[in-house]
Protein backbone atom coordinates (compact mmCIF):
# COMPACT_ATOMS: atom_id res chain seq x y z
CA UNK A 1 0.00 0.00 0.00
CA UNK A 2 2.66 2.55 1.01
CA UNK A 3 5.24 3.88 -1.46
CA UNK A 4 8.68 4.91 -0.23
CA UNK A 5 9.22 7.90 -2.49
CA UNK A 6 12.89 8.40 -1.67
CA UNK A 7 15.35 5.66 -0.78
CA UNK A 8 18.99 4.96 -1.66
CA UNK A 9 18.92 1.22 -2.22
CA UNK A 10 21.59 0.75 -4.89
CA UNK A 11 24.06 -0.34 -2.18
CA UNK A 12 21.67 -2.69 -0.36
CA UNK A 13 23.22 -6.16 -0.39
CA UNK A 14 20.18 -8.24 0.59
CA UNK A 15 17.49 -6.56 -1.45
CA UNK A 16 15.14 -9.55 -1.57
CA UNK A 17 15.20 -9.74 2.23
CA UNK A 18 14.46 -6.01 2.45
CA UNK A 19 11.50 -6.32 0.10
CA UNK A 20 10.01 -9.08 2.24
CA UNK A 21 10.40 -6.89 5.30
CA UNK A 22 8.76 -4.02 3.42
CA UNK A 23 5.83 -6.22 2.47
CA UNK A 24 5.29 -7.14 6.13
CA UNK A 25 5.12 -3.41 6.94
CA UNK A 26 2.75 -2.57 4.07
CA UNK A 27 5.41 -0.90 1.93
CA UNK A 28 4.77 -2.17 -1.58
CA UNK A 29 6.74 0.08 -3.96
CA UNK A 30 10.02 1.99 -3.78
CA UNK A 31 11.56 4.89 -5.68
CA UNK A 32 15.31 4.31 -5.94
CA UNK A 33 16.95 7.73 -5.83
CA UNK A 34 20.25 8.45 -7.57
CA UNK A 35 23.04 10.91 -6.78
CA UNK A 36 25.36 10.62 -9.80
CA UNK A 37 25.69 8.87 -13.14
CA UNK A 38 26.90 5.58 -11.63
CA UNK A 39 24.06 5.27 -9.11
CA UNK A 40 21.62 6.23 -11.88
CA UNK A 41 22.86 3.26 -13.92
CA UNK A 42 22.72 0.97 -10.90
CA UNK A 43 19.17 1.98 -10.05
CA UNK A 44 17.97 1.52 -13.61
CA UNK A 45 19.36 -2.03 -13.51
CA UNK A 46 17.55 -2.68 -10.22
CA UNK A 47 14.31 -1.28 -11.65
CA UNK A 48 14.56 -3.57 -14.64
CA UNK A 49 14.85 -6.56 -12.29
CA UNK A 50 12.11 -5.66 -9.79
CA UNK A 51 8.61 -4.68 -10.88
CA UNK A 52 7.89 -2.74 -7.69
CA UNK A 53 11.07 -0.64 -7.71
CA UNK A 54 11.29 2.46 -9.88
CA UNK A 55 14.22 4.75 -10.58
CA UNK A 56 14.94 8.45 -10.30
CA UNK A 57 18.14 9.52 -12.05
CA UNK A 58 20.20 12.62 -11.44
CA UNK A 59 23.16 14.47 -9.91
CA UNK A 60 23.01 15.43 -6.23
CA UNK A 61 24.48 18.94 -5.78
CA UNK A 62 27.16 17.55 -3.46
CA UNK A 63 28.20 14.99 -6.08
CA UNK A 64 28.83 17.51 -8.84
CA UNK A 65 32.33 17.44 -10.34
CA UNK A 66 33.96 19.17 -13.33
CA UNK A 67 32.82 16.45 -15.75
CA UNK A 68 29.19 16.38 -14.58
CA UNK A 69 28.02 18.75 -17.30
CA UNK A 70 29.55 16.38 -19.86
CA UNK A 71 27.61 13.48 -18.34
CA UNK A 72 24.27 15.26 -18.65
CA UNK A 73 23.75 13.83 -22.13
CA UNK A 74 24.23 10.34 -20.71
CA UNK A 75 21.75 11.18 -17.96
CA UNK A 76 19.18 12.14 -20.58
CA UNK A 77 19.39 8.68 -22.14
CA UNK A 78 18.72 7.08 -18.75
CA UNK A 79 15.93 9.54 -17.99
CA UNK A 80 14.10 8.58 -21.19
CA UNK A 81 13.77 4.91 -20.13
CA UNK A 82 10.40 3.66 -18.90
CA UNK A 83 11.88 2.49 -15.60
CA UNK A 84 12.98 6.04 -14.79
CA UNK A 85 10.05 7.88 -13.23
CA UNK A 86 11.75 11.12 -12.13
CA UNK A 87 14.87 13.24 -12.23
CA UNK A 88 16.53 13.30 -8.83
CA UNK A 89 17.81 14.01 -6.52
CA UNK A 90 18.97 17.35 -7.85
CA UNK A 91 19.09 20.83 -6.41
CA UNK A 92 21.14 23.19 -4.26
CA UNK A 93 23.24 22.55 -1.16
CA UNK A 94 25.01 25.49 0.48
CA UNK A 95 25.63 23.59 3.72
CA UNK A 96 28.37 21.20 2.73
CA UNK A 97 31.60 23.04 1.96
CA UNK A 98 33.33 23.75 -0.28
CA UNK A 99 30.72 24.29 -2.97
CA UNK A 100 30.47 26.05 -6.31
CA UNK A 101 27.17 27.94 -6.52
CA UNK A 102 27.33 28.58 -10.23
CA UNK A 103 28.07 24.94 -11.04
CA UNK A 104 25.16 23.87 -8.82
CA UNK A 105 22.79 26.28 -10.56
CA UNK A 106 24.01 25.16 -13.99
CA UNK A 107 23.39 21.49 -13.19
CA UNK A 108 20.07 22.25 -11.51
CA UNK A 109 18.90 24.11 -14.60
CA UNK A 110 20.19 21.56 -17.13
CA UNK A 111 18.58 18.67 -15.24
CA UNK A 112 15.28 20.53 -15.03
CA UNK A 113 15.52 20.90 -18.81
CA UNK A 114 15.97 17.15 -19.16
CA UNK A 115 12.95 16.55 -16.93
CA UNK A 116 10.85 18.79 -19.15
CA UNK A 117 12.12 17.15 -22.32
CA UNK A 118 11.21 13.65 -21.08
CA UNK A 119 8.14 14.94 -19.19
CA UNK A 120 9.04 13.53 -15.79
CA UNK A 121 8.87 15.12 -12.32
CA UNK A 122 11.81 16.45 -10.33
CA UNK A 123 12.96 15.43 -6.84
CA UNK A 124 14.72 18.39 -5.22
CA UNK A 125 17.42 18.31 -2.57
CA UNK A 126 17.70 21.67 -0.84
CA UNK A 127 19.83 22.54 2.17
CA UNK A 128 20.55 26.05 3.40
CA UNK A 129 19.34 27.28 0.02
CA UNK A 130 15.54 27.57 0.15
CA UNK A 131 15.32 31.25 -0.84
CA UNK A 132 17.59 30.62 -3.81
CA UNK A 133 15.79 27.41 -4.87
CA UNK A 134 12.35 29.01 -4.63
CA UNK A 135 13.53 32.06 -6.55
CA UNK A 136 14.99 29.75 -9.21
CA UNK A 137 11.66 27.94 -9.59
CA UNK A 138 9.69 31.19 -9.67
CA UNK A 139 11.81 32.51 -12.51
CA UNK A 140 11.99 29.22 -14.40
CA UNK A 141 8.28 28.37 -14.27
CA UNK A 142 8.86 24.60 -14.66
CA UNK A 143 6.57 22.59 -16.90
CA UNK A 144 6.82 19.45 -14.74
CA UNK A 145 5.90 18.56 -11.16
CA UNK A 146 8.50 18.91 -8.43
CA UNK A 147 8.88 17.90 -4.79
CA UNK A 148 11.18 19.21 -2.08
CA UNK A 149 12.32 16.05 -0.35
CA UNK A 150 13.15 15.83 3.37
CA UNK A 151 11.18 18.99 4.09
CA UNK A 152 11.85 20.48 7.54
CA UNK A 153 11.24 24.20 6.96
CA UNK A 154 8.48 26.46 8.32
CA UNK A 155 4.88 26.94 7.18
CA UNK A 156 5.65 30.10 5.21
CA UNK A 157 8.23 28.23 3.10
CA UNK A 158 5.85 25.30 2.68
CA UNK A 159 3.10 27.59 1.38
CA UNK A 160 5.48 29.26 -1.09
CA UNK A 161 6.38 25.87 -2.55
CA UNK A 162 2.79 24.67 -2.70
CA UNK A 163 1.62 27.94 -4.27
CA UNK A 164 4.21 27.39 -7.01
CA UNK A 165 2.61 24.02 -7.71
CA UNK A 166 5.19 22.01 -5.79
CA UNK A 167 4.97 19.19 -3.27
CA UNK A 168 6.63 18.38 0.04
CA UNK A 169 8.01 15.09 1.30
CA UNK A 170 8.54 14.20 4.94
CA UNK A 171 11.10 11.81 6.43
CA UNK A 172 11.59 10.15 9.81
CA UNK A 173 12.49 13.57 11.20
CA UNK A 174 8.78 14.22 11.59
CA UNK A 175 8.62 11.46 14.24
CA UNK A 176 11.30 13.07 16.44
CA UNK A 177 10.11 14.51 19.75
CA UNK A 178 11.40 17.99 18.91
CA UNK A 179 9.55 18.11 15.56
CA UNK A 180 6.35 19.55 17.01
CA UNK A 181 6.18 22.47 14.57
CA UNK A 182 6.71 20.13 11.62
CA UNK A 183 3.83 17.92 12.74
CA UNK A 184 1.63 20.97 13.28
CA UNK A 185 2.50 22.16 9.77
CA UNK A 186 0.79 19.06 8.38
CA UNK A 187 -2.54 20.41 9.56
CA UNK A 188 -2.07 23.62 7.56
CA UNK A 189 -1.34 22.20 4.11
CA UNK A 190 -3.59 20.38 1.61
CA UNK A 191 -3.71 16.60 1.89
CA UNK A 192 -2.79 16.27 -1.78
CA UNK A 193 0.38 18.35 -1.40
CA UNK A 194 2.72 15.92 0.35
CA UNK A 195 4.26 12.47 0.37
CA UNK A 196 6.47 10.51 2.77
CA UNK A 197 9.87 8.87 2.41
CA UNK A 198 12.59 7.15 4.41
CA UNK A 199 15.67 8.65 2.71
CA UNK A 200 17.20 5.38 3.86
CA UNK A 201 19.78 4.43 4.95
CA UNK A 202 19.61 7.84 6.65
CA UNK A 203 17.16 9.47 9.10
CA UNK A 204 15.61 6.48 10.83
CA UNK A 205 12.29 7.35 12.47
CA UNK A 206 11.35 6.68 16.06
CA UNK A 207 11.60 4.06 17.50
CA UNK A 208 14.74 3.27 15.47
CA UNK A 209 16.39 6.68 15.54
CA UNK A 210 20.18 6.39 15.46
CA UNK A 211 20.15 3.06 13.65
CA UNK A 212 20.55 2.40 9.94
CA UNK A 213 17.30 3.11 8.18
CA UNK A 214 15.50 1.03 5.55
CA UNK A 215 12.31 1.32 3.53
CA UNK A 216 10.25 -0.90 5.83
CA UNK A 217 10.42 1.88 8.44
CA UNK A 218 8.13 4.00 6.27
CA UNK A 219 5.31 2.46 8.31
CA UNK A 220 6.31 4.45 11.41
CA UNK A 221 6.35 7.72 9.49
CA UNK A 222 2.87 6.99 8.15
CA UNK A 223 1.64 6.19 11.66
CA UNK A 224 3.03 9.48 12.95
CA UNK A 225 1.38 11.47 10.15
CA UNK A 226 -1.91 9.65 10.71
CA UNK A 227 -1.85 10.49 14.41
CA UNK A 228 -0.81 14.10 13.80
CA UNK A 229 -3.70 14.66 11.40
CA UNK A 230 -6.16 12.60 13.45
CA UNK A 231 -6.88 10.57 10.34
CA UNK A 232 -7.70 6.88 10.13
CA UNK A 233 -4.47 5.07 9.25
CA UNK A 234 -5.88 3.25 6.21
CA UNK A 235 -7.45 6.46 4.93
CA UNK A 236 -4.13 8.29 5.31
CA UNK A 237 -2.30 5.49 3.46
CA UNK A 238 -4.75 5.71 0.56
CA UNK A 239 -4.19 9.46 0.32
CA UNK A 240 -0.40 9.09 0.40
CA UNK A 241 -0.50 6.32 -2.17
CA UNK A 242 -2.69 8.37 -4.51
CA UNK A 243 -0.38 11.38 -4.15
CA UNK A 244 2.71 9.29 -4.87
CA UNK A 245 1.23 7.42 -7.83
CA UNK A 246 0.04 10.66 -9.37
CA UNK A 247 3.38 12.43 -8.87
CA UNK A 248 5.54 9.60 -10.27
CA UNK A 249 2.98 8.48 -12.85
CA UNK A 250 2.96 4.90 -11.56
Amino acid sequence: MLIDTHTHINKVKELDFLLEKCKENRVTELIAISTDINSSKENIAISKKYKNIFCAAGFHPCEIHPKSLEEVNELKLIASLDECKAIGEIGLDFFHKPFNKQRQFDLFDSQFTIAEEVNKPVVIHCRDAYPEAISFIESRKPKVDFVFHCFTEDLSTAKKIINLGGHLSFTGIITFKKSIELRNLLKEIPLNSFMIETDSPYLSPEPYRGKENNSSNLLYIAECVSKSLDLNFDELCEILRANSKRFFNL
